[in-house]
């Protein structure tokens, strides 16, 4: 009622405004030229409103789950249907989003069933169990149980025209229609939250108590972990030019003990800190957690499977569907062990030859060997060296500090890839952190922690030349007869 009120007040404005305006210009006032301004405005926002947003129609994306392929996972979404007496999806989809959501593709402004659609995040499958699976799938069949998704489409064109109309407007009318948009996200963000509490109790009936609840608790924190996976993982699968396999990595990501007990305390701290406003369209989780606890629905025996072996032939089909999802082609699938030998050598190539451009564009070498590049350092020029990739306007101090990063990680990196294109070292992958270079010998080896020190004190430079020659690496050899002119920069 409140969406139609806004078009009703809308429209009465504009059929009062022209009625004033018409009055005006018949009178041969001049404030009906102005009105007849105001009105123009008005109707060209509203619109402008309406064209750019019941032009959009919502689209489904991610992978198609068919019957065929995956009949487990479609009969637990059936049984589920049955269940909460509706009809269930059409259509069921696999997202890369820590996210499960329903909708429906509804026609004559709800009036006329419509396609339903069922989305379910990939990153679900890898960090829920069976049973916390099937209490999320019954909390969004809820939402069609209840009728929630009928209008779902009509309500957020209307809402999204709303929200343009009052970006358009300004002065009195902007202001009337921002007070009356706002009483509505008041009143419509309070029945959201109420639909979410009702979709709550289907999750129950769907798999118990313990596993709506556990369910609940666990998605923020994935949506967290989910998020590092992919800067921290997926992001080297370019320069590795492979394609991973996503879920299965990530439930070795979550399956880490390190990664596992970080999760259990975000979680915690995730929960106790979230936020709750009136305009928010979910309670806050503690909030459903505490509706749960009082529901007198019994508990059921919890299945701990986790929730991707409920797809038939995961090694077959799950790779099939992650291509549908990533954005483009990386190459020939391989092992995360393989990526991260792969990116680590790019990255280290990348970076060796970011020095010697580095080292040469600053004048203070001729060829940028690691030979030169060292004995600079050693004559005290780093800051000279790094100065093409620092900012001119930092103070000495910071900039003495910054050139000691950049060279500490650029020599480092190009010693790395020396031992591994010799075969004597290669990256390995670590589930709990960053990828660690390992030598043939089966020793850990972080360069770093041998090429800073040297880097910030040149003094300690002849033990990184020892050290170096212990380890075979050849530093090339430095150009007769060159000394550094800061001038010929």
């Amino acid at each position: 009622m409140l969406l139609i009120g806004f078009f009703v007040l809308i429209t009465g404005l504009i059929v009062g405004f022209a009625g004033l305006a018409i009055y005006a210009l018949a009178t041969g006032r001049l404030a009906g030229i102005k009105l007849v301004i105001v009105v123009g405005i008005v109707i060209f926002a509203i619109g402008g409103a309406l064209y750019k947003v019941l032009k959009h129609r919502p689209q489904p994306h991610g992978a198609s789950i068919t019957r065929e392929e995956q009949p487990e996972l479609w009969r637990m979404i059936d049984e589920l249907a049955v269940m909460a007496n509706t009809r269930g999806p059409d259509e069921v989809r696999l997202v890369p989003e820590v996210n499960a959501a329903v909708w429906e593709d509804s026609k004559l402004l709800g009036l006329r069933p419509g396609r339903r659609y069922m989305e379910i995040g990939l990153p679900l499958l890898a960090g829920l169990t069976t049973s916390e699976l099937r209490a999320v799938l019954g909390h969004e069949l809820g939402h069609y149980s209840h009728g929630h998704t009928k209008y779902a489409a009509v309500t957020y064109r209307a809402s999204a025209t709303m929200a343009h109309t009052v970006n358009e407007l300004d002065g009195p009318i902007g202001w009337l229609m921002r007070l009356y948009m706002k009483l509505y996200f008041l009143v419509a963000r309070s029945a959201n939250r109420a639909q979410e509490l009702q979709a709550d109790a289907l999750a129950v009936r769907a798999a118990g108590k313990s596993a709506a609840r556990s369910a609940l608790g666990k998605i923020p924190a994935l949506d967290v972990a989910w998020a590092h996976y992919n800067r921290s993982y997926v992001g080297l699968v370019g320069q590795a030019g492979r394609t991973p396999d996503l879920l299965l990595g990530f439930n070795s990501y979550l399956t880490n003990d390190k990664r596992r007990e970080d999760l259990a305390a975000l979680q915690g701290e995730m929960l106790d800190a979230e936020p709750a406003s009136k305009y928010d369209s979910h309670p806050p989780i503690r909030v459903r957690i505490a509706t749960i606890d009082k529901m007198t629905e019994p508990d059921q025996q919890a299945d701990n499977r986790p929730s991707w072996t409920v797809l038939r032939h995961p090694e077959d089909t799950v790779p099939r569907l992650e291509g549908q999802l990533l954005t483009r082609d990386f190459g020939p699938r391989a092992s995360w062990q393989e990526i991260v030998q792969l990116a680590g050598a790019a990255i280290d190539k990348n970076n060796a030859e970011a020095l010697v451009k580095l080292a040469t564009v600053s004048g203070v070498t001729r060829t940028g060997s690691l030979d030169e590049v060292l004995t600079a350092i050693d004559q005290g020029k780093a800051v000279a060296l790094a100065s093409p990739a620092l900012d001119e306007d930092m103070h000495p101090h910071d900039k003495q500090k910054a050139a000691v990063e950049v060279l500490t990680q650029l020599v480092s990196d190009t010693i790395s890839l020396a031992l591994i294109s010799s075969q004597r070292a290669a990256y390995e992958l670590d589930w709990s952190g960053p990828m660690r270079l390992r030598l043939a010998g089966g020793e850990l080896l972080d360069v770093s922690e041998v090429v800073e020190p040297a880097v910030a004190d040149p003094t300690r430079m002849p033990a990184l030349r020892e050290w170096l020659a212990r380890m075979n690496v050849d530093t090339g050899q430095p150009s007769p007869k060159w000394n550094y002119d800061p001038s010929a920069r």
